[in-house]
């Protein structure tokens, strides 16, 4: 179970080259996220649902050997969950900052 609901802010850290974030299919409000690329710039795409078959919301291009840390102004809110998927320059790790939306 994913225990971040409420006003809290909670974070997932991951180490797949794909991951569901939070309970699967549960509505999951993203406020930021944070990758490192390794010699190309990788690139991590957000999708709306519990795969890479669900809605690709959008896709971000990350700076060549740095870490790229996106803070959002507001939530965006992936009503049927949060997928996400990254290619291989993105390094073994990428955290999202997230709270499940009480539905």
């Amino acid at each position: 179970m994913f225990i971040s609901f409420g006003p809290e802010i909670g974070y997932k850290v991951t180490t797949a080259t794909s991951a569901i974030i939070g309970d699967s299919g549960k509505p999951q409000a993203l406020y930021g996220y944070a990758f490192k690329s390794d010699g190309t710039a990788g690139v991590i795409t957000f999708f709306d649902g519990t795969s890479g078959t669900g809605t690709a919301v959008f896709d971000d291009t990350g700076t060549v050997s740095a870490t790229k840390i996106v803070p959002l102004a507001a939530g965006i809110v992936f009503t049927n969950g949060l997928f996400v998927s990254f290619d291989s320059h993105v390094t073994p790790r990428a955290t999202f900052f997230v709270r499940q939306v009480i539905s």
